[in-house]
């Protein structure tokens, strides 16, 4: 049976686009399921972020959030090079912010520049010394640091703990990660000491004491 003459000039217009359109989808849906990228809705979401964060820098160039933003989402996409460039951006726009020197910190780790995280880690630690994150990721560091290494890091990380747990004023992630390092030295006495610590913490949270 032969097509009317305004089908014919339709499939004869708007076949290529069509069969673009469907190769895309079929492309698109094998990239999803069974490719090497597996695309996921964590890598949507950071590329939707780093989409956002790129047009508001052309918009405005010394947006230190936007920086932030795309050194986070090109992280989370383990693009590192490209979370580097962003957050050394923002600590020119903010050099006395502690946030993207951590940040820069932690990409410098899965750099595997040690000494680069080393003292990234140290600046946001003089920058904010009351928070607790940066001393946590210092002493990861220093845990994964390589022990066949000149200057090997080991024995820095009880010191930066206390040193944390003094500045910090006893936060509980700090007390927690005391007694993990305790417990691994085989120091059943000082982890528990500290355990005794966090459980007092807890128990206030739950009953805090009468205000006077």
């Amino acid at each position: 049976m032969a097509f009317p003459y305004h089908l014919k000039t339709f499939w004869r217009k708007f076949a290529p686009l069509i069969l673009v359109l469907v190769l895309l989808a079929g492309a698109g849906t094998w990239y999803r399921f069974w490719g090497p990228g597996e695309f996921n809705a964590r890598s949507l979401k950071a590329y939707n972020s780093i989409l956002a964060a790129l047009i508001e820098l052309k918009r405005s160039p010394d947006n230190f959030e936007a920086m932030m933003q795309a050194g986070v989402g090109y992280y989370n996409l383990s693009q590192l090079n490209k979370a580097e460039k962003y957050y050394l951006k923002a600590t020119e726009t903010q050099p006395e912010n502690a946030l993207p020197w951590n940040n820069l910190g932690n990409t410098y780790r899965e750099l595997l520049q040690l000494e680069d995280a080393e003292r990234a880690y140290q600046k946001a630690i003089v920058l904010e010394p009351t928070n607790p994150t940066s001393y946590l990721n210092l002493a990861n560091l220093y845990n994964r640091w390589p022990t066949d290494e000149k200057g090997d890091r080991h024995p820095k990380i009880l010191p930066i703990l206390l040193q944390a747990l003094k500045s910090t004023n006893r936060d509980i992630s700090i007390l927690r990660a005391l007694v993990d390092y305790y417990d691994a030295a085989g120091n059943t006495k000082s982890a528990d000491e500290y355990r005794q610590e966090i459980e007092l913490h807890n128990a206030e949270a739950v009953n805090p004491p009468d205000k006077v």
